[in-house]
């Protein structure tokens, strides 16, 4: 096992700053042992905003990973760390270099730019609330305000890949299907809304539906895990989704990740038809 290595990484951004941290997150990542100590400014749109924190980034030392346009900000920033000799890096520069490249066009203005990065992370805020707020049937009533709707039995992936889409910026809800009660079909035929089921393999349905019962210490139902009733259920569902016209994903042999990107695949040929 490789030891534990503490590095400082310096995080500025005059946006949020998730995309620079997730960038420096997942370069960390390519080494064992490395541990980073954050230190993470983000909206810094001013050089006294810039002058308040140049004191801690000469103190720890370590790397700065930045995102700024302002070319004053940039050139002050970049001064700071060479009159220190700390490593620096403006992370989406190559990206950018090499889109300018292809495209042959200088990068757009930044006010309209960072307009559209700051309105991007609330609507991804908005729809993590809203994919919190219509999980597991929840909030029915106003379903008719989601992009996604996904349908499915008991532990059939629905929270987690609704959660996943949310962190997309997709407003997706979600309901059970449980057996003996029907679902509420007038609120699931918005033509606004794509309705998408979900079904899983009835094996792998009962072994997960037993883990469940057992972490919860209740053997008792095993009705919920009965394999010859998961059947059914399926049945039920998939003759109800075929019914009402809704595309179906088989989750079984899929991550949520893999699972998220055939909705996204679904919705983005549903949107163009609609248009």
């Amino acid at each position: 096992m490789s030891p534990k290595q503490n590095i400082h990484i310096h995080l500025i951004s005059d946006a949020t700053g998730e995309t620079t941290h997730l960038l420096a997150r997942a370069a960390l990542g390519k080494f064992a042992g490395a541990h980073a100590i954050e230190h993470v400014w983000t909206l810094v749109r001013t050089m006294e905003h810039l002058e308040s924190i140049k004191a801690e980034i000469a103190e720890n030392g370590g790397v700065v990973f930045y995102s700024i346009y302002d070319p004053q900000i940039r050139a002050e920033l970049e001064q700071i760390c060479q009159k220190d000799k700390i490593p620096y890096l403006s992370i989406l520069d190559p990206a950018v270099r090499t889109l300018s490249k292809v495209l042959g066009k200088p990068t757009t203005a930044r006010i309209g730019a960072q307009h559209r990065m700051d309105e991007a992370y609330f609507n991804r805020m908005e729809a993590l609330e809203f994919a919190v707020h219509h999980d597991d049937g929840q909030a029915m009533s106003s379903v008719h305000n989601a992009d996604i709707l996904l349908v499915g039995v008991s532990r059939s992936s629905k929270t987690p890949t609704s959660i996943y889409l949310a962190n997309r910026g997709y407003k997706v809800a979600n309901y059970p299907l449980v057996p003996g009660i029907a679902p509420p079909l007038e609120m699931m035929q918005d033509k606004d809304v794509l309705v998408v089921g979900l079904i899983n393999e009835a094996r792998r349905l009962s072994q997960i539906r037993r883990n469940r019962l057992e972490s919860m210490n209740a053997e008792g139902n095993m009705d919920y895990a009965d394999i010859r009733k998961i059947n059914d259920e399926l049945n039920q569902a998939i003759k109800l989704f075929k019914d009402q016209g809704w595309p179906i994903i088989d989750v079984s042999r899929k991550s949520i990740e893999e699972t998220a990107a055939e909705i996204i695949n679904i919705y983005n040929h549903w949107v163009e038809d609609k248009s």
